[in-house]
C-alpha cells in the first residue's frame, strides 16, 4: 500500500480514529530462562491495542513490539497482567512508556505486589486482569499478538473511568 507521509496520510488519520484505552502490562521470570540476564526479571509497559476475544474461555488479546523486554520476558513466564488504568493514572503512562525500573516492591516508582500468576500487579488502578498465555501470533509486522486466558481478575474501583488516548495528549499508532 502506498502512503502519504506526514499529516495528511489517509491511513495515520483512519487508524487515529480507532479508540483505545492505555494499559500496563506487566510480568516477572526467572533469570535463568532469558537470554540477556541472569537474575529474576520484572518487564512492564504501556500498551494501548487490548481486546477481549473470547467469552469462553474468558480471553483477551495484546499487541506487543516484537523487539522489547516485555515480549521476551511473556514469552518465556507465559503469564501476564493487565492492568486497566482509569482517568486518575494519566501520570503512570510516561513512566510506563520507558525502560523498567525496578526497585524492591516498585516498578517505575509505583508500588506493585505479585499477582496469584506471578505477574506484578497494581492496586492502585480500577482493575487488573492476570493471564496465562494461550497463543502468540507472529508475522511480518513489527507487533507480535499474545493470546491470554484471564485466570484472575480483581476490581479495586468498579466506579472510575478508564483513561482513553483520545483524552490525553498520548497517542501510539498511525
Amino acid at each position: 500500500m502506498e502512503r502519504t507521509v506526514g499529516k495528511h496520510d489517509p491511513l495515520a488519520i483512519a487508524l487515529k480514529k480507532i479508540s483505545y484505552g492505555f494499559y500496563i502490562l506487566t510480568t516477572r521470570q526467572d533469570g535463568e530462562k532469558l537470554s540477556q540476564r541472569t537474575e529474576d526479571y520484572y518487564a512492564a509497559g504501556l500498551v494501548s491495542w487490548v481486546t477481549q476475544c473470547s467469552f469462553d474461555p474468558p480471553m483477551i488479546s495484546v499487541a506487543v513490539q516484537k523487539q522489547s523486554d516485555l515480549n521476551e520476558t511473556i514469552s518465556k513466564s507465559r503469564v501476564f497482567a493487565l492492568n486497566v488504568l482509569g482517568k486518575a493514572d494519566l501520570p503512570m503512562i510516561s513512566p510506563f512508556s520507558k525502560k523498567t525500573a525496578v526497585e524492591p516492591g516498585r516498578l517505575n516508582g509505583y508500588a506493585f505486589e505479585e499477582g496469584q500468576t506471578g505477574a506484578p500487579v497494581f492496586k492502585s488502578v480500577p482493575a487488573y486482569l492476570e493471564c496465562r498465555v494461550k497463543e502468540i501470533i507472529h508475522s511480518q509486522a513489527d507487533h507480535v499478538i499474545i493470546l491470554g486466558e484471564v485466570v484472575h481478575v480483581e476490581v479495586m474501583n468498579a466506579d472510575a473511568e478508564p483513561l482513553i488516548e483520545w483524552e490525553t495528549e498520548y497517542h501510539y499508532g498511525g
